[in-house]
């Protein structure tokens, strides 16, 4: 093997290892710009339930859709809204998965 042809495979492999760990920053940065979109929209509803100023006796569990009317962010599949002794806890399932809880008292 001629040393252009070690500096050539020494160059390639470099180039495939910083394409990979570039693509791997490219997920992570998506990954955590839709959970920001989903928390964010989590906390409206959240703030919405507890500006409906709910009753300390009452327990309830509603769909988002009736606390804030319109569609669920892109990444969210099921989103619900629960209130037990005033204190409300919005919990958004995403892709994959996962979960976004907001608890907020009253």
């Amino acid at each position: 093997m001629t040393p252009e042809m070690r500096a050539r495979s020494l160059r390639t492999f470099v180039t495939v290892l910083v394409v990979f760990f570039a693509l791997v920053g490219v997920v992570v940065a998506t990954l955590a710009v839709q959970g920001r979109g989903v928390r964010d929209y989590a906390a409206r509803v959240a703030g919405a339930a507890l500006a409906a100023k709910p009753s300390p006796n009452v327990g309830f569990t509603r769909p988002c859709g009736e606390v804030v009317p319109g569609p669920l962010p892109a990444q969210a599949q099921s989103c619900e809204v629960s209130v037990d002794g005033g204190a409300v806890r919005v919990t958004v399932q995403v892709q994959g998965g996962r979960a976004y809880v907001i608890e907020r008292g009253p």
